[in-house]
């Protein structure tokens, strides 16, 4: 008789849900090349995550992956750039590496298995980035984020 192997299962460290949690953005990742699943149909794009270190928490925490899209009805304007950069527009170019560091306070929620960042605001002032012109010829340099293993 042909029985599978258990599977490990993972216990993650959970964050509070509902209530505003204090960290910092230790992170920020890129993948040039992120698969997206959208209606049954595999896509591959540019893609950016979060990463935070939240004050009471061993390990460091992750937003999902987003299309690196600043376009005002994109999720990483709506819901990041919006509400962390000073005089934020919709395609806005900037290095977003200039958001690390920068003390926030986070608002989790559960979906399923899984906890999502909810909302987001600076723990002070909105960050003021340089604005990249979209003619010059300087491009930021992106440190793509691979798997480790």
């Amino acid at each position: 008789m042909a029985v599978p192997l258990q599977q490990k299962r993972f216990s993650y460290e959970k964050v509070a849900v509902g209530e505003f949690i204090a960290g910092v953005i230790d992170d920020i990742q890129y993948d040039s090349e992120h698969k997206f699943q959208f209606k049954g149909e595999i896509q591959e794009k540019e893609a950016i995550r979060f990463v935070f270190l939240l004050g009471g928490y061993t390990y460091k925490k992750y937003s999902r992956w987003m299309t690196f899209n600043t376009g005002g009805k994109s999720n990483l304007f709506k819901k990041y750039v919006s509400k962390l950069v000073a005089n934020a527009r919709p395609d806005m170019l900037f290095d977003f590496d200039e958001l690390k560091n920068l003390p926030v306070k986070t608002l989790w929620e559960n979906q399923g298995d899984f906890q999502n960042l909810e909302s987001i605001l600076p723990m002070g002032e909105k960050q003021v980035v340089k604005e990249i012109d979209p003619g010059s010829e300087i491009k930021p340099q992106i440190e793509e984020w691979k798997e480790p293993f």
